[in-house]
């Protein structure tokens, strides 16, 4: 693969994960929960930093741990369902879906 397929694939998958997240952000935002988004953002996108640990994040925020726990699966749920929401607008059929994130995802990790 040339180095500029590898420059738009990596232009093309970090458009996806801005978009997903702009529209997971969105939804956060019209449930008047802005504030847990951005707290929980770190889970999606955290790279190289070091997540922050969810006993003292809970109690930064006020709940339990386990409650904290039940927020991190909710919001990974709805980021996948966002990031499909994504490419699904860009392909016609379902399984064409699967194998974009396939791609998203191999594209992502090979840095």
């Amino acid at each position: 693969m040339s180095s500029e397929d590898q420059i738009f694939d990596r232009s093309w998958a970090e458009a996806l994960v801005t978009a997903g997240l702009q529209r997971l952000s969105a939804d956060y935002k019209g449930e008047s929960k802005e504030t847990l988004f951005n707290e929980l953002r770190i889970f999606l996108t955290s790279g190289a930093e070091p997540l922050p640990a969810y006993s003292e994040l809970a109690v930064r925020l006020g709940m339990t741990e386990s409650t904290l726990r039940s927020h991190v699966t909710r919001l990974r749920a709805r980021y996948r369902e966002a990031l499909r929401a994504e490419v699904r607008r860009t392909v016609e059929t379902e399984a064409e879906v699967g194998e974009e994130l396939h791609e998203l995802l191999r594209v992502l990790t090979r840095g």
